[in-house]
């Protein structure tokens, strides 16, 4: 059996940073809103807004979890926060690639073109 407060104390750093998640989700929706004004960003607009509104979830879920105790609330919490980093995680690493592409793609094209 459970300790009461236990999920409080397993919460409690989440809980302390529960404002900054949200802040954090809320830029990620608007950095969603502003990519989508670019070609290449209505492509991958979908991906910082649905990171934004599961940070958002998270908040919630986490302040639900410390005010009520609630272990169902805290595990939803952590399985939101483990989806966001994966698909952040996918996102950034996609990002990476795509810059780097474009970076040899910057230095070899002008090399063939003066080639030819």
């Amino acid at each position: 059996m459970e300790q009461a407060g236990t999920v409080k104390q397993l919460c409690e750093p989440l809980y302390r940073v529960k404002g900054w998640i949200k802040f954090v989700g809320i830029l990620m929706v608007v950095n969603g809103v502003l990519t989508i004004l670019s070609i290449w960003g209505i492509i991958i607009a979908w991906i910082p807004i649905w990171i934004g509104v599961l940070l958002s979830s998270v908040a919630s879920h986490v302040n639900t979890a410390w005010e009520t105790d609630n272990e169902q609330a805290f595990q939803t919490a952590l399985q939101k926060l483990s989806t966001c980093i994966k698909i952040l995680g996918i996102y950034l690493l996609v990002i990476l690639i795509v810059a780097f592409v474009g970076i040899v793609a910057a230095l070899v094209v002008p090399a063939i073109a003066r080639a030819r």
